[in-house]
Protein backbone atom coordinates (compact mmCIF):
# COMPACT_ATOMS: atom_id res chain seq x y z
CA UNK A 1 0.00 0.00 0.00
CA UNK A 2 1.22 3.50 -0.83
CA UNK A 3 1.07 6.48 1.55
CA UNK A 4 -1.73 7.95 -0.56
CA UNK A 5 -3.61 4.68 -0.30
CA UNK A 6 -3.28 4.72 3.49
CA UNK A 7 -4.61 8.27 3.62
CA UNK A 8 -7.57 7.29 1.42
CA UNK A 9 -8.37 4.31 3.64
CA UNK A 10 -8.19 6.61 6.67
CA UNK A 11 -10.46 9.19 5.04
CA UNK A 12 -12.99 6.51 4.10
CA UNK A 13 -12.97 5.02 7.60
CA UNK A 14 -13.30 8.38 9.35
CA UNK A 15 -15.98 9.50 6.91
CA UNK A 16 -17.98 6.33 7.54
CA UNK A 17 -17.72 6.90 11.30
CA UNK A 18 -18.89 10.50 10.98
CA UNK A 19 -21.76 9.39 8.75
CA UNK A 20 -22.75 6.71 11.27
CA UNK A 21 -22.64 9.22 14.13
CA UNK A 22 -24.75 11.68 12.16
CA UNK A 23 -27.30 9.02 11.28
CA UNK A 24 -27.54 7.92 14.91
CA UNK A 25 -27.99 11.52 16.05
CA UNK A 26 -30.87 11.96 13.60
CA UNK A 27 -32.54 8.80 14.86
CA UNK A 28 -31.84 9.17 18.57
CA UNK A 29 -31.05 12.83 19.21
CA UNK A 30 -28.02 13.68 21.36
CA UNK A 31 -25.61 10.75 21.48
CA UNK A 32 -24.01 9.35 24.60
CA UNK A 33 -20.45 8.08 24.87
CA UNK A 34 -21.47 4.42 24.83
CA UNK A 35 -23.28 4.82 21.51
CA UNK A 36 -20.39 6.73 19.94
CA UNK A 37 -17.92 4.15 21.23
CA UNK A 38 -19.94 1.31 19.77
CA UNK A 39 -20.23 3.08 16.42
CA UNK A 40 -16.49 3.73 16.32
CA UNK A 41 -15.70 0.13 17.19
CA UNK A 42 -17.98 -1.26 14.47
CA UNK A 43 -16.70 1.10 11.77
CA UNK A 44 -12.99 0.85 12.62
CA UNK A 45 -13.02 -2.91 13.02
CA UNK A 46 -14.99 -3.22 9.79
CA UNK A 47 -12.50 -1.12 7.83
CA UNK A 48 -9.55 -2.93 9.42
CA UNK A 49 -11.02 -6.24 8.27
CA UNK A 50 -11.78 -4.88 4.79
CA UNK A 51 -8.25 -3.53 4.38
CA UNK A 52 -6.64 -6.81 5.37
CA UNK A 53 -8.98 -8.95 3.25
CA UNK A 54 -8.49 -6.64 0.26
CA UNK A 55 -4.72 -6.27 0.42
CA UNK A 56 -3.48 -9.45 2.14
CA UNK A 57 -6.25 -12.06 2.08
CA UNK A 58 -3.90 -14.96 2.82
CA UNK A 59 -2.04 -13.47 5.79
CA UNK A 60 -2.95 -14.34 9.36
CA UNK A 61 -4.40 -11.67 11.64
CA UNK A 62 -1.44 -12.06 13.99
CA UNK A 63 0.97 -11.22 11.21
CA UNK A 64 -1.18 -8.55 9.56
CA UNK A 65 -1.85 -6.65 12.80
CA UNK A 66 1.58 -7.23 14.40
CA UNK A 67 0.04 -9.02 17.38
CA UNK A 68 3.40 -10.63 18.05
CA UNK A 69 5.68 -10.86 21.08
CA UNK A 70 8.58 -8.46 21.50
CA UNK A 71 10.89 -7.59 24.39
CA UNK A 72 8.76 -7.40 27.53
CA UNK A 73 10.59 -4.27 28.62
CA UNK A 74 9.22 -2.41 25.61
CA UNK A 75 5.69 -3.15 26.78
CA UNK A 76 6.51 -1.75 30.22
CA UNK A 77 8.17 1.29 28.65
CA UNK A 78 5.04 1.86 26.57
CA UNK A 79 2.77 1.88 29.61
CA UNK A 80 5.14 4.17 31.51
CA UNK A 81 5.29 6.57 28.55
CA UNK A 82 1.50 6.75 28.51
CA UNK A 83 1.58 8.14 32.04
CA UNK A 84 4.63 10.35 31.53
CA UNK A 85 3.23 12.00 28.39
CA UNK A 86 -0.09 13.03 29.95
CA UNK A 87 1.11 16.23 31.63
CA UNK A 88 3.12 17.45 28.60
CA UNK A 89 0.11 16.79 26.37
CA UNK A 90 -2.21 18.69 28.71
CA UNK A 91 0.18 21.64 28.85
CA UNK A 92 0.29 21.86 25.05
CA UNK A 93 -3.50 21.77 24.82
CA UNK A 94 -3.81 24.44 27.50
CA UNK A 95 -1.36 26.64 25.60
CA UNK A 96 -3.37 26.33 22.39
CA UNK A 97 -6.60 27.09 24.29
CA UNK A 98 -5.19 30.43 25.44
CA UNK A 99 -4.93 31.56 21.82
CA UNK A 100 -7.88 29.69 20.34
CA UNK A 101 -10.50 29.08 23.05
CA UNK A 102 -13.14 26.44 22.44
CA UNK A 103 -16.65 27.87 21.88
CA UNK A 104 -19.05 27.53 24.80
CA UNK A 105 -21.48 25.39 22.78
CA UNK A 106 -18.74 22.86 22.07
CA UNK A 107 -17.69 22.86 25.71
CA UNK A 108 -21.26 22.16 26.80
CA UNK A 109 -21.54 19.21 24.41
CA UNK A 110 -18.22 17.84 25.62
CA UNK A 111 -19.24 18.20 29.27
CA UNK A 112 -22.45 16.26 28.62
CA UNK A 113 -20.55 13.53 26.79
CA UNK A 114 -17.90 13.02 29.49
CA UNK A 115 -19.98 13.27 32.65
CA UNK A 116 -18.78 11.36 35.72
CA UNK A 117 -21.72 11.96 38.07
CA UNK A 118 -22.66 8.30 38.52
CA UNK A 119 -20.80 5.01 38.72
CA UNK A 120 -22.38 3.92 35.43
CA UNK A 121 -20.99 6.98 33.66
CA UNK A 122 -17.52 6.32 35.09
CA UNK A 123 -17.67 2.71 33.92
CA UNK A 124 -18.67 3.81 30.43
CA UNK A 125 -15.69 6.19 30.35
CA UNK A 126 -13.37 3.39 31.42
CA UNK A 127 -14.69 0.90 28.87
CA UNK A 128 -14.87 3.29 25.91
CA UNK A 129 -11.83 5.50 26.51
CA UNK A 130 -9.48 3.02 28.18
CA UNK A 131 -10.30 -0.15 26.28
CA UNK A 132 -12.49 0.16 23.20
CA UNK A 133 -11.12 3.31 21.56
CA UNK A 134 -7.41 2.48 22.09
CA UNK A 135 -7.93 -1.07 20.79
CA UNK A 136 -9.76 -0.21 17.56
CA UNK A 137 -7.58 2.82 16.81
CA UNK A 138 -4.34 0.91 17.32
CA UNK A 139 -5.58 -2.02 15.26
CA UNK A 140 -6.40 0.31 12.38
CA UNK A 141 -3.52 2.82 12.45
CA UNK A 142 -0.47 1.04 13.85
CA UNK A 143 -1.73 -2.42 13.01
CA UNK A 144 -3.34 -2.51 9.57
CA UNK A 145 -2.07 0.79 8.11
CA UNK A 146 1.47 0.58 9.47
CA UNK A 147 1.81 -3.05 8.49
CA UNK A 148 0.76 -2.40 4.90
CA UNK A 149 3.20 0.54 4.68
CA UNK A 150 6.13 -1.24 6.37
CA UNK A 151 7.65 -2.39 3.10
CA UNK A 152 8.04 1.28 2.13
CA UNK A 153 10.28 1.63 5.19
CA UNK A 154 9.59 2.09 8.90
CA UNK A 155 9.95 5.87 8.75
CA UNK A 156 7.34 6.23 6.04
CA UNK A 157 5.03 3.80 7.81
CA UNK A 158 5.43 5.58 11.15
CA UNK A 159 4.98 9.06 9.68
CA UNK A 160 1.92 8.29 7.55
CA UNK A 161 0.10 6.16 10.13
CA UNK A 162 0.94 8.68 12.86
CA UNK A 163 -0.25 11.70 10.86
CA UNK A 164 -3.45 9.85 9.93
CA UNK A 165 -4.12 9.15 13.60
CA UNK A 166 -3.81 12.84 14.46
CA UNK A 167 -6.01 14.31 11.74
CA UNK A 168 -9.01 12.05 12.37
CA UNK A 169 -9.46 13.73 15.76
CA UNK A 170 -11.96 16.49 15.02
CA UNK A 171 -10.64 19.36 17.18
CA UNK A 172 -7.42 20.91 15.76
CA UNK A 173 -6.71 22.42 19.18
CA UNK A 174 -5.71 18.94 20.29
CA UNK A 175 -3.44 18.25 17.32
CA UNK A 176 -0.19 19.60 18.86
CA UNK A 177 -0.58 17.34 21.90
CA UNK A 178 -1.71 14.42 19.78
CA UNK A 179 1.25 14.92 17.45
CA UNK A 180 3.65 14.39 20.35
CA UNK A 181 1.82 11.28 21.53
CA UNK A 182 1.50 9.96 17.97
CA UNK A 183 5.22 10.48 17.30
CA UNK A 184 6.09 8.44 20.39
CA UNK A 185 3.58 5.74 19.40
CA UNK A 186 5.14 5.55 15.94
CA UNK A 187 8.63 5.37 17.43
CA UNK A 188 7.52 2.61 19.77
CA UNK A 189 5.94 0.71 16.88
CA UNK A 190 9.11 1.00 14.83
CA UNK A 191 11.38 -0.03 17.71
CA UNK A 192 9.31 -2.93 19.01
CA UNK A 193 8.01 -4.42 15.76
CA UNK A 194 4.79 -5.13 17.64
CA UNK A 195 1.43 -3.50 18.23
CA UNK A 196 1.24 -4.59 21.87
CA UNK A 197 3.50 -1.89 23.43
CA UNK A 198 1.59 0.79 21.47
CA UNK A 199 -1.67 -0.50 22.86
CA UNK A 200 -0.22 -0.33 26.37
CA UNK A 201 0.83 3.30 25.87
CA UNK A 202 -2.54 4.30 24.44
CA UNK A 203 -4.47 2.64 27.26
CA UNK A 204 -2.43 4.19 30.07
CA UNK A 205 -2.49 7.63 28.43
CA UNK A 206 -6.28 7.57 28.21
CA UNK A 207 -6.56 6.06 31.69
CA UNK A 208 -4.59 8.97 33.14
CA UNK A 209 -7.10 11.34 31.54
CA UNK A 210 -10.08 9.43 32.92
CA UNK A 211 -8.48 9.43 36.37
CA UNK A 212 -8.11 13.21 36.19
CA UNK A 213 -11.79 13.53 35.24
CA UNK A 214 -13.02 11.23 37.99
CA UNK A 215 -10.93 12.89 40.70
CA UNK A 216 -11.88 16.39 39.57
CA UNK A 217 -8.28 17.34 38.81
CA UNK A 218 -9.44 18.20 35.29
CA UNK A 219 -12.78 18.47 33.56
CA UNK A 220 -14.11 17.93 30.08
CA UNK A 221 -14.30 21.72 29.64
CA UNK A 222 -10.79 22.67 30.72
CA UNK A 223 -7.34 21.14 30.23
CA UNK A 224 -5.39 20.13 33.29
CA UNK A 225 -3.46 23.02 34.83
CA UNK A 226 0.07 21.71 35.29
CA UNK A 227 2.52 23.39 37.72
CA UNK A 228 6.02 23.97 36.30
CA UNK A 229 7.92 21.46 38.42
CA UNK A 230 5.70 18.42 37.68
CA UNK A 231 5.61 19.45 34.02
CA UNK A 232 9.40 19.58 33.73
CA UNK A 233 9.68 16.31 35.65
CA UNK A 234 7.23 14.60 33.27
CA UNK A 235 9.13 15.82 30.20
CA UNK A 236 12.38 14.54 31.72
CA UNK A 237 10.78 11.22 32.61
CA UNK A 238 9.47 10.81 29.07
CA UNK A 239 12.91 11.63 27.66
CA UNK A 240 14.60 9.10 29.93
CA UNK A 241 12.08 6.43 28.96
CA UNK A 242 12.76 7.12 25.29
CA UNK A 243 16.49 6.63 25.88
CA UNK A 244 15.78 3.27 27.51
CA UNK A 245 13.44 2.46 24.61
CA UNK A 246 16.23 2.99 22.07
CA UNK A 247 18.54 0.72 24.05
CA UNK A 248 15.97 -2.06 24.38
CA UNK A 249 15.25 -1.90 20.64
CA UNK A 250 18.55 -3.70 20.03
CA UNK A 251 17.34 -6.77 21.92
CA UNK A 252 17.04 -9.94 19.79
CA UNK A 253 13.32 -10.27 20.59
CA UNK A 254 12.59 -6.81 19.23
CA UNK A 255 14.82 -7.44 16.22
CA UNK A 256 12.90 -10.62 15.35
CA UNK A 257 9.59 -8.77 15.65
CA UNK A 258 10.79 -6.01 13.33
CA UNK A 259 11.96 -8.59 10.80
CA UNK A 260 8.41 -9.95 10.63
CA UNK A 261 7.19 -6.49 9.59
CA UNK A 262 9.41 -6.68 6.52
CA UNK A 263 8.56 -10.29 5.69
Amino acid sequence: MTPLGALLWTAACHGAFQLAAYGLSVLRGALDLATLGAAQAIVYLGFTWLMLRWLEPQASLRQSLALRPTHVGLGLIGMALGVALKLPAESLTRGVERWFPTPESQLSSRAALYRTDTLAQVLVLLVVLCALAPLVEELFFRGACYGRLARSGPRVAGLVSGASFVVVHPDPRHWPALSVVSAVLSGLRVASGSLLPCLGLHVTFNAAGVLALVTGTASATRPLEVPPIPLVASWLAAGLLLVVLVRLANNPGASRARAEDRA
